[in-house]
């Protein structure tokens, strides 16, 4: 609450005399609360208040545990503590908690203290709450407590996409890139990605098929023009996963006609708008030099890494932080160790999904979330601007938890 209020409070003051309505309506709805954060929500706020960095970390931090705290409450009430046991059979929890011990322990040999302790600070107040969200939602209410968490998700995603459109943000794409929602636009297009997701296969949500194509299409064309290739391609191959291993065949359609839209919106806007984006460029971005760099660092430290952070350190570029590339980062900068819990982050969680003898919508998303968020953070970003795929691995989990009658 405190993280909260001074959030508010240090851009504009009126606004926080609506905290204690907001923390009033964060304890019902603290599933859909989290969600939206998640979601989009955090950016539009820092967006529409004009907080500093500062003041950013603040919201950041009482927007993400508030509704964090009410659902442990909520869970302690309802008498299903109980259900969190089944996190000792996932792989995916063991390698999250894993991670954080190792960054916390690889900062006393850090070449870039500050750095690495951003890392650990953020991995805390993010990841780890991104993983636990939809856990917890499950244990207090069973996949309806997924659904709900997941709603305020599509909920975040449609209004920071509605954002872009009515507020015209594109038009100053030419000028400066980097400056649309004054975000990164990679980061921003992950969102919309997630939204467009959710929009076309979470069948939990109460929309008829013209207007879920239709919000796939609004979301499809702020990806373009965001111009991040790595989160197109990543909303393509998560579309062809799940319009392949959905169990009705009657809906395997429709995400492979959503990925077609895609594609034709990908190639259709550089020929009627005046920005000329690069989805289908294969020129490297200097990518290449910093995997190699990061292989170099992992193989004079194979055991224990270089510590946290000290990639920022090495890179062969100044002003380079990471090597965008989880596992390459994890192995650089943690060492074998960290590389492994890495990988059994995300191919455990998977294999999972793949072997699972019922298969039904819920799993047909978390698998398609999975994929996204796994390209996606191969190609761009450190551990925590992939925060995303803790809370992919997080709903995975969640199928887990939630009682199998629900």
């Amino acid at each position: 609450m405190a993280g909260l209020a001074a959030g508010i409070a240090g851009g504009q003051w009126p606004l926080a005399i609506a905290g204690g309505g907001l923390a009033a309506v964060t304890f019902f709805l603290a599933p859909e609360m989290l969600g939206f954060v998640f979601g989009g929500g955090l950016y539009l706020m820092a967006r529409t208040i004009d907080l500093g960095a500062g003041e950013l970390y603040l919201l950041n931090v009482g927007s993400f545990l508030l509704p964090l705290y009410f659902m442990i409450v909520f869970v302690l009430l309802r008498k299903r503590a109980g259900t969190l046991a089944r996190l000792l059979r996932c792989w995916e929890f063991w390698a999250v908690s894993g991670l954080w011990l190792l960054l916390l322990a690889g900062l006393p040999g850090s070449l870039d203290a500050d750095y690495g302790l951003q890392k650990v600070k953020y991995y805390l107040a993010n990841n780890l709450v991104c993983f636990f969200g939809p856990v917890l939602a499950s244990a207090a209410w069973g996949k309806r407590g997924l659904h709900r968490f997941l709603k305020g998700v599509f909920l975040g995603g449609l209004a920071l996409t509605a954002y872009f459109w009515i507020s015209a943000s594109y038009l100053d794409l030419p000028l400066n890139i980097y400056a649309v929602l004054d975000f990164n636009p990679i980061g921003l297009s992950r969102l919309v990605g997630v939204f467009f997701l959710l929009a076309v296969c979470a069948g939990f949500l109460p929309l008829r098929a013209p207007v879920r194509l239709a919000l796939a299409v609004a979301a499809g064309c702020a990806m373009v023009l965001l111009d991040a290739r790595g989160p197109a391609l990543a909303l393509v191959l998560a579309l062809l996963w799940a319009g392949l291993v959905h169990p009705d065949p009657r809906f395997r359609l429709f995400p492979v006609l959503s990925l077609l839209v895609f594609i034709l919106l990908a190639a259709l806007v550089p020929l009627y708008h005046w920005m000329s984006p690069h989805l289908f460029s294969l020129d490297d971005t200097g990518r290449l030099g910093f995997y190699h760099a990061a292989l170099a660092v992992f193989a004079q430290n194979p055991l224990t890494g270089a510590g946290t952070g000290s990639f920022a350190a090495l890179a062969p570029v100044e002003g380079v932080l990471y090597p965008h590339n989880l596992f390459l980062e994890t192995a650089a900068e943690l060492g074998v160790l960290g590389l492994a819990l890495s990988v059994a982050l995300v191919f455990a969680p998977w294999g999972r999904l793949a072997l699972a003898r019922r298969r039904d919508g819920d799993i047909t998303l978390a698998g398609a979330l999975l994929v996204y968020c796994f390209v996606n953070a191969m190609v761009s970003g450190d551990i925590t601007t992939n925060f995303l795929l803790w809370l992919a691995a997080g709903v995975t989990a969640s199928l887990v938890v939630a009682r199998e009658e629900d």
